[in-house]
């Protein structure tokens, strides 16, 4: 084996990995940040509420279709419908906004407020408990909100499901 080929080698890839760093730390702590477990349930959390918004507004095309004289819209239709039923103003972007927004604002609250709680009881040395309640609740609630909006779309399958659910809870 050549030690000067290797010491030139490993000494160039050492110069490689160096330049740039401060760009290299900034987008390593920028990655830490996005997949940090805590970023991840916020983005859910964000995902959740948009369904939720979505279907909402997948209902209310479905009303507006079956009250514009379509007897069973289908998904597919209701879909296709929120264009119409918002010309219609039965869907408002701003009333919409403000449930998301809102909806996020009060998650992020009781969330951190039960980390709180979580800090406090590590430092009772007690068992923490209050975010995994919370978040399960949270979480739960708006998937019941995502399923009863279906059912009330017309997915007749969603039915059986509102009940198991809101026995489970």
């Amino acid at each position: 084996m050549n030690w000067e080929s290797f010491k030139f080698a490993a000494l160039g890839a050492v110069q490689t990995l160096t330049q740039g760093w401060s760009y290299k730390a900034l987008i390593a702590a920028m990655l830490a940040m996005i997949f940090h477990k805590h970023a991840i349930l916020f983005y859910s959390f964000a995902f959740l509420v948009f369904i939720d918004c979505f279907t909402k507004w997948v209902s209310i095309s479905y009303l507006h279709l079956k009250d514009s004289g379509i007897e069973n819209p289908t998904i597919l239709e209701s879909i296709k419908g929120i264009k119409k039923a918002r010309a219609a103003k039965k869907i408002k972007s701003e009333v919409m906004k403000h449930r998301f927004l809102g909806k996020i604002g009060v998650y992020l609250i009781c969330a951190l407020s039960a980390a709180v709680v979580d800090v406090v009881m590590r430092v009772l040395d007690r068992p923490t408990f209050a975010v995994m309640t919370v978040i399960g609740y949270l979480v739960v609630t708006e998937l019941l909100s995502i399923i009863e909006n279906l059912n009330d779309a017309g997915v007749e399958a969603m039915s059986g499901l509102v009940a198991f659910i809101k026995k489970k809870l």
